[in-house]
């Protein structure tokens, strides 16, 4: 908190990433032995940090990948249920850069690769499935987002 006693939004990063096969990069986090979630990767912007370099730099310290932002696909907030904290998030379209050698090095229990079909099959277990409804929306339209927009 801040000397007026109010909070302010943390800012995000996350990623869209596509392989060659048209699957997505998703993180796994084990929440309980039986249940497992997946969100998409990235990270929290750093003081002096430019978005473009916070998410290049969260993608490659998380799975050796070199990406390029190539467009928003839009901005989103919410605010966490338990914790309360306000978070808002930038989600970037990126292409993969480096080799698939490099890309053959993520932690399989981590990350996964999904296709649309598998994606439609763990909709509930997908934190950020309305970022990836409208990714799909984006590969049609090229049009941005946003936490509201319908």
């Amino acid at each position: 908190m801040n000397k007026d006693c109010s909070l302010h939004p943390l800012c995000r990063v996350i990623a869209i990433c596509n392989n060659s096969r048209n699957e997505i990069l998703f993180r796994r986090n084990k929440e309980s032995e039986n249940m497992s979630t997946m969100n998409l990767p990235g990270d929290f912007v750093r003081y002096g940090e430019l978005p473009e370099e916070a998410i290049r730099r969260s993608i490659f310290d998380q799975t050796t990948l070199c990406v390029e932002p190539i467009d928003i696909l839009g901005i989103y907030s919410k605010i966490a249920s338990q914790s309360g904290i306000h978070v808002i998030e930038s989600v970037f379209v990126c292409i993969i850069t480096n080799s698939p050698k490099m890309a053959s090095k993520i932690d399989p229990p981590q990350y996964v690769w999904l296709d649309r079909d598998k994606i439609e099959a763990m909709e509930s277990n997908i934190c950020d499935i309305k970022i990836v409804k409208d990714y799909y929306l984006w590969r049609m339209q090229k049009s941005t987002f946003w936490s509201t927009k319908i």
